[in-house]
């Protein structure tokens, strides 16, 4: 799965160049049609003021002029087909954006998920006091919202079992609440931002179900509906230049998720095999 992200996001900075290539074509093809355009009209206007006709002056800008028709129209379909390039190269961006979200979230949701919570846990414990905070972020961030229930509701317990059955994290918490004031303002206002790009009547496949995702976490205004889309949601990959306002809008939520009271905290256990007994590990 590793490797299919990183082929992915491989193939977007590739995607990201070659649009940045097509966007300056475009900008050339633009400025020497409006360059020729510019001499043309000089052109013109130098004709129109000529009073002795017949001269060599007059035949020289009539040769000049001639066959502008022909080229004008030959640079506005090569703008217009340089357009239509850096156009196909935007909605390849967009795919390949959808396609690493999709990619990141089932890569979240199998077995390794968990083993990956089990053993940061293990390896913050490790840690020196002074690395408490860091190993509170990541228990914010993938172990607490796990206390949510499919009902969006607070359940008071919940464990991980490493795959190997030797390892258990027991994490518990009597209140857990998303702040909503700034944050959660900014976030809406990003999401709406979102929201109001596409017409929902015209969306693919993979655009819609982004939309949706996102739309099931709104309940309305400021509030946001603490549950199992939510976190679906803050577990996506998503690339900052092709879903700017749902990357800085998943960037407020996890800043205004807050556990109340301090009443969030986890237990470690192991044990030497699947048939013994677990065992507290010391936690500080």
């Amino acid at each position: 799965m590793k490797t299919e992200i990183y082929k992915i996001k491989s193939s977007i900075a590739r995607k990201k160049r070659e649009r940045e290539k097509a966007a300056t074509r475009v900008a050339k093809i633009i400025k020497k049609w409006v360059a020729a355009n510019s001499s043309y009209i000089k052109l013109v206007d130098l004709l129109v003021g000529i009073k002795v006709h017949g001269t060599a002056k007059e035949a020289n800008l009539k040769a000049k002029l001639k066959g502008w028709r022909q080229r004008s129209v030959a640079m506005t379909k090569e703008r217009d087909s340089a357009r239509e390039q850096l156009k196909k190269i935007d909605d390849e961006l967009v795919q390949l954006g959808l396609q690493l979200a999709r990619v990141t979230e089932q890569e979240f949701s199998e077995v390794n998920a968990t083993d990956e919570i089990v053993t940061g846990v293990l390896d913050l414990n490790k840690s020196v006091v002074g690395a408490s905070a860091i190993r509170l972020e990541f228990l914010n961030r993938h172990v607490f919202p796990r206390l949510i229930g499919k009902d969006g509701k607070l359940v008071s317990q919940i464990s991980f079992f490493s795959s190997n059955g030797l390892h258990k994290v027991v994490a518990m918490v009597n209140t857990m609440t998303l702040v909503k004031g700034d944050l959660a303002q900014k976030a809406q206002d990003e999401i709406e931002g979102f929201f109001n790009k596409f017409d929902n009547s015209h969306m693919d496949g993979p655009t819609k179900t982004m939309y949706e995702l996102t739309k099931q976490i709104l309940v309305e205004k400021i509030n946001f509906k603490i549950g199992p889309h939510l976190y679906r949601f803050l577990s996506l990959e998503l690339d900052e230049d092709i879903f700017p306002e749902l990357a800085l809008a998943q960037r407020y939520l996890r800043q205004s998720i807050r556990s109340e009271k301090t009443n969030s905290y986890i237990r470690i256990y192991e044990r030497k095999s699947r048939t013994g007994k677990y065992i507290p590990v010391p936690q500080s």
